[in-house]
């Protein structure tokens, strides 16, 4: 079962380089990388829209998601933040330096909260293992985005 969750993130992580490219080019057509990532999000949620009508997904109640910390809000801010980078980086310099540094950066981000807990997430700690594996993506990162 594991297998098929890390199978679903590599997908994941394949259709995010598409993502990059989708949106650039769609930046092309518009005025603003802005208003690409707009269009993206727009996109999106009629798509997560369609999908809980078809699962008849029932509303939460209101008292529940007024309960919610604030910080459990910002998920889509963080998206747009990505988008719209990806779609100002990418043409500058290339898909795979760009998502390189992302996954650098989610690297050493994860380790933190892993370690941490941050966000209620659930707690992993550094190990030795796991900080030479973390190097290993931060050094692929650097090789990748200073090589031509």
């Amino acid at each position: 079962m594991k297998l098929l969750f890390v199978l679903i993130a590599f997908i994941a992580g394949a259709t995010s380089s598409f993502q990059v490219v989708v949106n650039t080019q769609m930046r092309t057509y518009l005025v603003h990388p802005m208003q690409a990532t707009l269009v993206s999000f727009v996109v999106g949620t009629l798509a997560s829209s369609v999908y809980c009508l078809i699962l008849r997904s029932p509303l939460p109640a209101l008292n529940e998601v007024t309960r919610a910390p604030w910080w459990v809000w910002i998920g889509g801010l963080l998206g747009t933040l990505f988008v719209w980078s990806s779609i100002v980086v990418a043409p500058r310099i290339g898909v795979a330096a760009l998502l390189c540094a992302v996954v650098a950066g989610q690297m050493l981000a994860s380790l933190m909260i892993d370690h941490f807990g941050w966000c209620h997430a659930a707690q992993f700690p550094v190990t030795a293992q796991r900080l030479f594996g973390a190097a290993l993506v931060v050094t692929g990162a650097v090789v990748m985005a200073t090589g031509k």
